[in-house]
């Protein structure tokens, strides 16, 4: 039975996911667009797509009418299409550091409304990040002898670019590095919203102690005047996802 399976969910991604001959990426049909990825396995299932969106992503909040958004970690842009197909006049800002996901993001959005855009920065008050090439998404940056820079932007300096006079909704998974992010924010009065991956499942797996940030998290969130909610289905990992709201919404 267990071949059978693994046979199933191979043929799962090969009969969905097409070669782009012009960009090289692959690509698959989402909410009747089109996301590119680097890979056919990288395929992410419908099911999924919409249970993170609805259950994890957008479970507290779902942005609309003119909201902004800011997704730090954006990947290939499952959930802009997704948020796309329920609210398309929002403003979406999509950060992605590690360079051949940016490229698909970019593409992802392109074809999407002139306010879908695609940056690619860390953010972060110490500059530039060094990242290694990976076939796992999440393992990028843990060669400590990283080679592919990425060029860093401070909060302030990226809000200023881009001309965010508020975020309605901040959303946040940089493996790890959302300490350096949070600690470069300047003004949280400007972000109404945040739902954080916080990453202790990484570091209880053995992954280092970097990966531990959920108590740092939920304090700055505290100490800038969020309520704070969580999530609880049974799933490890979703268990460090945070969501939080400031007081006086």
């Amino acid at each position: 039975m267990g071949l059978i399976k693994s046979i199933k969910k191979r043929y799962n991604w090969i009969l969905k996911v097409q070669f782009d001959k012009i960009s090289g990426f692959y690509f698959y049909k989402r909410f009747n667009q089109t996301i590119f990825i680097r890979h056919p396995r990288h395929f992410l299932g419908k099911k999924e797509n919409e249970w993170l969106c609805e259950k994890i992503f957008y479970h507290y909040y779902l942005p609309h009418s003119n909201d902004t958004v800011v997704d730090v970690g954006a990947g290939y842009g499952e959930e802009a299409i997704y948020l796309a197909s329920k609210s398309p006049d929002i403003r979406f800002v999509g950060v992605e550091a590690q360079p051949s996901i940016y490229e698909c993001l970019s593409n992802t959005l392109y074809n999407l409304h002139l306010n879908f855009k695609a940056v690619p920065y860390a953010i972060n008050d110490d500059g530039s990040i060094f990242l290694s090439s990976h076939f796992s998404y999440a393992a990028v940056g843990n060669n400590a002898e990283g080679y592919i820079e990425v060029p860093g932007i401070s909060w302030e300096a990226f809000i200023k670019k881009y001309h965010l006079e508020t975020i309605d909704l901040l959303k946040m998974n940089i493996e790890g590095a959302e300490k350096a992010l949070l600690s470069s924010v300047t003004d949280f009065a400007k972000i109404k919203r945040l739902i954080i991956s916080c990453h202790d499942f990484r570091a209880n797996s053995g992954d280092g102690e970097h990966y531990r940030t959920k108590e740092f998290v939920v304090n700055v969130l505290k100490q800038n005047n969020y309520d704070i909610k969580t999530f609880d289905y049974g799933r490890g990992w979703s268990e460090d996802w945070i969501y939080a709201e400031q007081k006086n919404l």
